[in-house]
């Protein structure tokens, strides 16, 4: 159970945390482009945004990301070495939309924007597997980890989930090349977890 609600949490923290790359140059609102293109790099994968800004305050983005996780280790239950491996899986589609509401000020506030938006996860998963290395003793009977059997344990989140986050960006760049950055979450409730065993560790 402890295992399955690390893996839960760890991977619900990919609440996004991102770095955003844009191709413009701009150097006021006259000449500024209504469309750009956005790559990614964020705690929730990578990926692309295609941006739509009828006015400087307000724009609308669709992209998609994806974050594939896989990984493991030894740790030790009751004194015994166990193998712990998990592999998870996320991509989403997103629409958002972006505002700004300081554009009359000066200095780092005029860049704040503001999000609110909403994903579709088509992937949004992770599965772990415990095998125990050791013999386990039960009072007065020892069971070695071939006998004992493995743990499998899995959690899926909904396919949809309303984001909301805030970050900084030029809004009306002087370079070809930008970076911003922006920190949001999104809600993905809570997710359905699954756990079977094989052997003595099966589950009634």
């Amino acid at each position: 159970k402890r295992i399955l609600t690390i893996l839960s949490l760890s991977i619900l923290l990919t609440s996004s945390m991102q770095l955003k790359a844009q191709t413009s140059e701009v150097t006021d609102n006259s000449d500024r482009p209504k469309v750009t293109i956005s790559a990614t790099i964020a705690t929730q994968g990578v990926g692309l945004d295609l941006k739509y800004a009828p006015t400087p305050a307000f724009a609308t983005r669709v992209g998609a990301s994806v974050l594939p996780i896989s990984g493991g280790g030894v740790y030790r239950v009751s004194g015994q070495p166990t193998d712990v491996d998990f592999d998870a899986d996320f991509a989403n589609a997103h629409l958002m939309l972006d505002w700004h509401p300081f554009l009359k000020e000066t200095g780092l506030s005029r860049k704040v924007v503001v999000t609110a938006g909403v994903g579709y996860f088509w992937e949004a998963q992770g599965d772990v597997v415990v095998s125990y290395r050791g013999t386990y003793k039960y009072g007065d009977i020892l069971i070695p980890s071939s006998d004992l059997g493995q743990l499998y344990g899995g959690v899926k989140w909904n396919e949809v989930a309303p984001y909301l986050g805030f970050g900084f960006e030029n809004v009306f760049p002087k370079k070809t090349f930008n970076v911003g950055f922006a920190v949001g979450t999104y809600y993905m409730g809570e997710p359905k977890a699954t756990l079977t065993g094989t052997n003595y560790l099966t589950l009634n």
